[in-house]
């Protein structure tokens, strides 16, 4: 009965109702075929939405809701995949340190974590996207090809489209590169029923072609659109887009001259790495990250610091607290601090994208916590929160009596972003009863539940969550960890990491810290202001620390939690224990290609699979 049901993150998901759409609803009766979708600007507009939804992933792994795919028919507007809409989704907070799914069985991503990642399962295991992803390529370079056709479209009109496909083509071909390395690059429309081989291009052609239609694409965008457009690809995602692909590419997974695992073929090396390391790649990464915060700033984008904020006070007697800068940054629609979200439409609207409105991921707090199947947070990550004079906490392997006092000594940030002993839960389950005994304590191996994107105000009823592609607050990371792989931990990377420390309640990092220590305090900022953000799983890898115990790989813990005393007057000990073995393998760095695409002939697998 559970696989009737997608996973969106610690909670299972409910289709969501219709929303009004003033942007991309289909017309009553239009029949979408490729001669009528150029026949003028609205019948474009309404293409333009299938685009988008095709084309704009989620972070919570969400393929396309309430949608049934097959393999057997593909055009530019029926998916295909081997993923069905039935199928268990869920975010890749559960095959990294920074969580554990409470049901491994019913959860298909846990496999990654026992270490049984085939390339037979690949799309049902991460990659749910991979072939829609191919249809929303074919549908944009339709586009591309046939616009001038469009007879009421003027040259900015016609620009900008140009610009909005190119910026999604550049986010499909990102997604592919840090899964899988070089793929294919198609930028043309093949014809029905002719046989296509494409082979997989080198690691550096796929950078360089992502890199070329984002600086085509970011002139013609416009930074914001009005609230009916809010959605949209804007200039400021093509630079954040472009913050992140030379990140990628200047990071030790992909900028080396030996990968971590040789292709059969070692001239085919270059598939999955640069073939050697330049460490002018971090400098090129540092000034796109830089000119992204640059023109956000210059377009009413920025950090939600309010100094009240910063250090919000948790009363952890049931009542939600005040709202604090980073809750607000992640909670709050449409914030300053969102560049760009993914708003998958549901069915019953039409399974668009949502643009204009608030976006669709919704999710039931009846599937929260134990029930269905939530995400707990290993103390393996919960070690990362320092205390608020930014010293490390100490976790002792006997144990302490008062983990409230505990949790108190943390990081602002770890209270707006767990669900923890005695903190607020859920309206209709104020106090959360995580301790021996206590309702929610059922597999919660981890010890505290991941809230993340969770409101305080969520109900019985569905609600909205934000489902973010990409935000300020990263591109200040960004620019503080190339900065210092640069050049040193100059004063311009203290700058920026400070400020999204400061921001939260937390001290600036020491000063005269070395370019090896810099990297690690920025790793560990990074961990904590982007959980649950999906960033977390492809920076172990782009980084090569899956095998570092406790990362991906090795006894994973959680914490024993025993309530005594009386009411009113109540004490929590706590002991760790571990909970899990996981296990990693080196040709986890890269996803296999799927086994029947390879089978076609003209992909070469990666190394190990």
């Amino acid at each position: 009965m559970k696989k009737r049901y997608l996973i969106f993150t610690l909670i299972c998901c409910m289709l969501a109702q219709s929303c009004e759409n003033e942007f991309l609803d289909k017309a009553p009766g239009v029949d979408l075929t490729e001669d009528n979708a150029f026949l003028d600007k609205a019948s474009l507009e309404i293409f333009m939405a299938t685009i988008y939804k095709y084309g704009l992933h989620s972070n919570f792994r969400y393929r396309l809701q309430g949608e049934t795919v097959n393999t057997t028919q593909a055009n530019a507007y029926t998916p295909f995949s081997q993923v069905n809409a039935t199928d268990v989704i869920h975010p890749s907070s559960s095959i990294s340190d920074e969580g554990d799914a409470s049901e491994a069985a019913f959860v298909h991503s846990n496999r990654w974590n026992e270490g049984v990642v085939l390339p037979a399962t690949i799309v049902n295991l991460e990659d749910y996207r991979y072939f829609i992803r191919w249809i929303a390529l074919r549908q944009i370079n339709l586009v591309l090809k046939r616009i001038d056709e469009v007879p009421d479209a003027d040259e900015a009109y016609k620009k900008q489209i140009r610009a909005e496909v190119k910026f999604i083509r550049a986010l499909n071909y990102m997604e592919m590169i840090k899964r899988y390395g070089g793929v294919p690059i198609v930028d043309q429309v093949f014809e029905a029923e002719v046989k296509i081989e494409v082979p997989r291009s080198s690691f550096e052609e796929c950078v360089n072609f992502i890199l070329k239609d984002l600086e085509e694409a970011y002139t013609d965008l416009p930074a914001v659109y009005s609230a009916s457009q809010t959605g949209r690809a804007t200039s400021v995602a093509a630079l954040a887009l472009k913050s992140e692909v030379l990140l990628y590419a200047a990071s030790p997974q992909f900028n080396t001259a030996t990968p971590v695992l040789n292709m059969g073929n070692a001239s085919d090396n270059k598939l999955i790495c640069y073939g050697n390391y330049d460490a002018n790649r971090w400098k090129l990464a540092a000034d796109a990250a830089k000119q992204a915060i640059n023109l956000a700033l210059a377009n009413g984008y920025g950090l939600i610091d309010e100094a009240a904020n910063r250090n919000p006070k948790d009363l952890d007697n049931g009542t939600s607290g005040p709202l604090g800068n980073y809750r607000a940054s992640w909670e709050t629609t449409n914030n300053k601090e969102l560049i760009l979200m993914y708003q998958g439409g549901a069915a019953a609207a039409g399974g668009i994208t949502n643009i204009g409105n608030a976006p669709l991921t919704f999710w039931n707090p009846a599937c929260y916590g134990s029930f269905w199947s939530g995400i707990s947070v290993p103390l393996n990550f919960i070690k990362k929160y320092e205390k608020m004079d930014g010293t490390p906490q100490t976790w002792d392997a006997t144990g302490g009596s008062d983990l409230i006092a505990k949790y108190a000594e943390l990081d602002p940030r770890f209270k707006q972003t767990m669900s923890y002993t005695n903190s607020y839960y859920t309206a209709r389950d104020p106090i959360a009863q995580i301790y021996n005994g206590g309702k929610d304590y059922v597999n919660c191996k981890g010890g505290v539940w991941l809230r993340k994107y969770i409101p305080r105000n969520a109900t019985n009823a569905n609600f909205v969550m934000n489902d973010v592609l990409f935000r300020v607050n990263e591109l200040y990371l960004n620019y503080a960890e190339a900065l210092n792989e640069a050049s040193g931990p100059v004063a311009e990377a203290y700058t920026a990491v400070n400020a999204i420390r400061n921001r939260s309640g937390m001290p600036n990092l020491p000063a005269g810290l070395t370019k090896d220590q810099f990297r690690e305090r920025v790793r560990n900022e990074i961990a904590i202001e982007l959980v649950n953000d999906d960033h977390r799983f492809w920076d172990i890898k782009r980084w090569l620390i899956a095998e570092q115990e406790g990362v991906m790989t090795g006894a994973f813990q959680g914490l024993e939690i025993n309530r005594s005393g009386s009411t009113g007057n109540y004490k929590y000990s706590w002991k760790p224990y571990v909970f899990e073995t996981r296990t990693f393998n080196k040709n986890m760095y890269l996803h296999p290609f799927p086994q029947n695409e390879v089978m076609k002939g003209n992909l070469t697998q990666n190394p190990g699979w």
